[in-house]
């Protein structure tokens, strides 16, 4: 990912708080406002991530940290992941943000890193990617874990790169293969990629003649995507596309596409199901 500054990620982390106190925490008022310790405690092992913006977040209410962790780090059940001294309302207003950013971060973080290692046990040297398959203003830092996990980010957003899909093809009988890849080199800047995604071998082989980035096989079975590798054989390295390949990909059929050829697998699990890693935030009493 890009660099980001600091301001910028403060802004994305108090919209988060913004989201959650818009006007106030009407129970916190209730209680003394006095300085206190608080422990974010692992409730299972997993790969930490989103430490890091715990940490900023911390500092943006004037709440003292201490870890000894990283983002990336293996974790145990029972790890105290992150010490935190301030004001009892400061404290507990930031609370559930950051237990929800460390739950789900870690937990893609924790289902990329699994997903890659397959991969790399393999032999082979496919991407993991994942797609815009996000949580709405949570983008940002979902696709972090996943480039924490070891992952690819794919696209942030619909800027990064031309991707020319099923739907864009239906709008109108005018649009096909042929003439909508025409235009895209036509219109497109140098500094942009044209990916485009196929169904079936037919439309693999018209896209295949107009030497696109990358061809995503969409919903391929294992033998038709043998079959759109064999036909890449002929080609010399510099006219041969990425191949992509997604739909319906998990860590439960991940084996059967690891395939010498393919350049990427995009799984949208790897963001829209996975499973969050529990942590607790308690106060320790001085």
């Amino acid at each position: 990912m890009g660099y980001l500054p600091q301001k910028l990620l403060e802004k994305k982390l108090i919209a988060l708080i913004e989201e959650d106190a818009a006007f106030g925490d009407v129970t916190s008022h209730l209680i003394p406002n006095k300085h206190i310790k608080a422990h974010i405690t692992a409730k299972e092992a997993a790969i930490l991530s989103g430490i890091e913006f715990c940490e900023i977040l911390c500092q943006l209410f004037h709440i003292q940290t201490h870890s000894k962790y990283l983002d990336g780090t293996p974790i145990n059940k029972g790890d105290t992941v992150l010490e935190m001294r301030g004001l009892s309302r400061d404290i507990l207003l930031i609370e559930r943000t950051a237990l929800n950013l460390l739950m789900r971060l870690s937990g893609i973080t924790t289902y990329t890193q699994s997903l890659v290692k397959l991969v790399k046990d393999a032999g082979l040297n496919i991407k993991i990617a994942a797609t815009r398959k996000t949580t709405p203003g949570f983008r940002f830092f979902e696709k972090y874990a996943v480039e924490i996990g070891g992952g690819d980010t794919h696209r942030m957003n619909l800027s990064d790169t031309v991707l020319i899909k099923e739907n864009h093809l239906k709008i109108s009988k005018d649009v096909n293969i042929d003439n909508i890849l025409r235009i895209a080199f036509e219109k497109t800047s140098f500094s942009k990629k044209i990916e485009i995604e196929v169904e079936n071998l037919k439309e693999f082989q018209i896209a295949l003649a107009y030497k696109p980035d990358i061809i995503m096989l969409d919903d391929f079975s294992i033998e038709m995507i043998q079959k759109a590798l064999k036909s890449l054989e002929k080609l010399s390295i510099e006219s041969r596309p990425l191949i992509e390949v997604s739909g319906g990909i998990s860590d439960k059929n991940l084996k059967n596409y690891l395939i010498n050829g393919i350049d990427i697998i995009s799984i949208g699990s790897l963001t829209h199901s996975v499973k969050s890693i529990d942590f607790s935030l308690k106060i320790i009493p001085e």
